[in-house]
């Protein structure tokens, strides 16, 4: 009853803080951190610990630990004993327990100070278990300088887990806390190895160990160099340690995938950094759990001049065309497109805004899947004006960008080019839709993490469609170096480039592993070679093959709402009956638009196919029916202008007066949509040009009524602005027309 209430009244000290410390998944050490008071403390289990330092610690220091309350009263009588009859400290009868009491609470080696330990001790068998007591013991044994603990001394000491001590090594340890500023293991471990060998047979003696395991430690010859515990996974580590509480952390991370990673990383900058890249930049998550299992902020941690601490997976970079894939895969679920649908790829102006290809170059007319493989700018642009920025926005935000969410106030048709922020982080867990039927889900950093908030945001068929799209080899950012290997990875992948060359991305993707690669400089300087094809996609492909080397294809099985069909080889559409060619493509059953090519029209000719007529002009007799392709008009102004040889009806009847009905040209410049600046006496022209629909051959340009220029269909014509406004018609030569305002500020 007394020890009670005075155990309530007088409770033991706490353990002092520990080093936090985190684990892979299999249980290693990936890094440690000094505590606050500058220790190396480690907190370490029973388990953790070979079986050699713990029977060679009790064997040394109190044989009788798993029997006694704390105190073992005949050592104690036999030490007053001593101590009296030789008039000095011989012994000090300490138990395990009593030891750990002073480390505690210290204080000087006193009579008082030893009964306040033995009765610290019964409070500590009170409040603990002997397997409890144990672990507090080792992990805040001296080990000499800012050590404690038998885990902390065998890392810096020996380089190795605790676990993994020999009994040479288990006994030095064990040895080691007697008098650590004797054994000073950083100037010399010769000492210690003597006094090793000394209770090696003294334990052979004691029969602890057996003969056979005594002679093999003691021909060991343990070599000590103090090293810094390990450091795997570093940025993440430091992100465990500053979000979680508690000291022991167990990640996600598996250890041979994350040395893969660094490594690679590491070697792949030594070797592009003479382009003026220095950095990057790796993520790999498993599919199915969504754990993270490598994680590498940068190429070096260790680097300063370079700034290898800034986190590359967290850090907010322009994610050049990644985002691309999202903004397809939305119009596939909405049915408006499949992978064979065709989108302009002309030099277009969207209100004032006028992207532009990579590579300077036009195409035309191309298919999504075109698209998509080429990352050409120009269809992407048009496919988000059709759906609405503020929508694809949304979108975006939902997959969980949060730098587009916080700022769509600020963005435009520029986003899908790169013109926000994104992150590694984002973009790898977003690319990870691909691969998991459409499902989005949070990263998983720790095993005591359990994530909730998955949700759809594809489905299974558009998810599928975009990872067939971009598995294909046969692609521009395929570096030319790697097409002829013939190992490389069954994987789909997508790059993005930043403008300016600052950032480099590669995103890659098969049924188990998602990665995302980013490449650049955390000063944010460009570099002339810097782009995902370049600098991103090799390390990506070693990544694969390092990590799922024995992966066999992509392994994404086909939905069974993806099905095949028949459609218009020109427009992507289902035939229509004059289709010259058609072939099969993928769609969405239930979901793609189920439209009929119009692309062929029927005209109504003269005889010799010199004249076309309309219905107010058409013969009698005489007049033939041919069929034309009749293309959107500003793809014909491009034909046009690029020489590009496709099929046109003949001019209208020049002897017909009757005016047509229907759209007037489509004016594509200028535009009401925002206010021309003019600088003052500089002479400064605006240009004019529209598109008109076949058969038109010439155009009308007025100006406030006035006509100041005739072209012929498609072509270009200028006029100097000299009032606040305008007011701009255009004429086809079938009477047609479109009309617009323009403002004008002079400055």
């Amino acid at each position: 009853m007394l020890v009670a209430a005075a155990d309530r009244l007088f409770p033991p000290p706490e353990p002092p803080p520990y080093s936090v410390q985190v684990f892979d998944r299999h249980g290693g050490l990936l890094s440690t951190y000094l505590t606050e008071d500058d220790k190396w403390r480690l907190r370490t289990r029973l388990e953790d610990v070979s079986s050699e330092f713990l029977t060679a610690i009790i064997a040394k220091e109190d044989r009788l630990f798993a029997l006694h309350p704390g105190i073992d009263l005949l050592a104690v009588v036999r030490a007053l004993y001593d101590n009296i009859r030789f008039g000095r400290r011989v012994s000090g009868a300490s138990t395990i327990t009593m030891q750990l009491a002073r480390m505690l609470e210290s204080g000087e080696r006193t009579y008082f100070v030893k009964l306040r330990e033995m009765l610290r001790a019964l409070q500590i068998e009170l409040r603990y278990s002997k397997r409890e007591i144990l672990e507090q013991y080792i992990s805040l044994l001296p080990m000499g300088g800012n050590i404690e603990g038998v885990a902390s001394a065998s890392w810096i000491y020996f380089n190795r887990p605790p676990g993994k001590l020999s009994l040479a090594q288990a006994t030095a340890l064990a040895i080691l806390p007697n008098d650590p500023n004797f054994y000073r293991l950083d100037r010399s471990s010769s000492p210690l190895q003597n006094t090793t060998r000394e209770w090696l047979k003294l334990f052979e003696k004691r029969r602890v160990f057996s003969h056979d395991i005594i002679e093999e430690a003691l021909i060991e010859d343990f070599s000590v160099a103090r090293a810094a515990p390990p450091q795997l996974a570093p940025h993440l580590c430091e992100q465990l340690r500053r979000r979680n509480v508690g000291d022991l952390h167990i990640s996600t991370i598996d250890p041979r995938m994350q040395r893969i990673a660094e490594q690679l990383l590491f070697n792949h900058v030594q070797r592009i950094s003479s382009d003026g890249v220095t950095n990057g930049a790796v993520l790999v998550v498993e599919n199915d759990s969504m754990n993270v299992a490598a994680y590498c902020g940068s190429a070096d941690f260790a680097d300063s001049e370079h700034q290898g601490q800034v986190n590359g997976v967290i850090a907010l970079r322009s994610p050049g065309s990644t985002l691309k894939p999202f903004v397809y895969a939305r119009a596939f679920d909405e049915g408006t497109l499949t992978p064979a649908s065709r989108l302009l790829d002309i030099p277009m102006d969207f209100g004032g805004y006028t992207p532009e290809n990579y590579d300077g170059q036009f195409h035309g007319d191309v298919t999504v899947r075109e698209a998509l493989l080429q990352s050409l700018n120009i269809p992407a642009v048009g496919e988000i004006a059709r759906q609405g920025t503020g929508n694809v926005i949304s979108w975006l935000a939902s997959l969980g960008f949060r730098g587009i969410q916080s700022k769509r106030s600020d963005l435009g048709l520029s986003l899908i080019l790169g013109g926000c922020g994104s992150t590694l982080e984002e973009l790898t867990r977003a690319y990870s839709v691909f691969s998991r039927q459409g499902v989005l889900s949070p990263l998983r950093y720790s095993h005591d993490q359990h994530p909730s908030g998955s949700q759809p945001l594809l489905s299974e068929e558009a998810a599928f469609l975009i990872s067939d799209i971009l598995e294909e080899h046969e692609r521009p950012d395929l570096p030319e170096e790697l097409r002829e290997i013939s190992h490389l990875p069954s994987i789909a992948w997508k790059t993005g480039t930043s403008y300016g060359k600052r950032d480099a991305w590669a995103i890659g993707w098969n049924a188990r592993y998602t990665i995302g690669v980013w490449m650049g400089n955390f000063s944010g300087e460009g570099a002339p070679e810097l782009s995902g094809a370049v600098m991103a996609v090799p390390l990506l492909l070693d990544l694969f093959n390092g990590i799922d080397r024995s992966g066999d294809g992509l392994g994404i099985l086909q939905p069974a709402g993806v099905r095949t069909r028949e459609i218009c080889s020109r427009t992507g559409y289902l035939p229509g009956p004059q289709c010259a060619a058609t072939s099969m493509a993928l769609y969405i059953e239930d979901c793609s638009t189920q439209k009929r090519c119009e692309l062929m029209k029927a005209f109504f000719l003269s005889e010799d196919l010199s004249v076309r007529y309309c219905t107010e002009c058409l013969p009698d007799t005489g007049a033939v029916r041919e069929w034309y392709p009749v293309y959107p008009p500003e793809l014909s102004v491009w034909y046009a202008e690029n020489h590009v040889e496709v099929p046109r009806p003949p001019a209208h009847d020049p002897t017909c007066t009757a005016r047509f009905s229907g759209d007037g040209p489509q004016i594509l410049s200028p535009s009401s949509e925002y206010t021309y600046y003019i600088e003052k006496g500089s002479g400064q022209e605006i240009l004019l040009h529209a598109a008109s629909t076949t058969g038109v051959h010439a155009q009308y340009w007025y100006v406030d009524g006035t006509l100041i220029s005739e072209v012929e269909s498609g072509g270009r014509a200028f006029f100097k602005p000299d009032a606040s406004s305008h007011r701009i018609t255009c004429m086809d030569d079938a009477g047609r027309r479109n009309t617009l305002t323009i403002d004008v500020v002079y400055y």
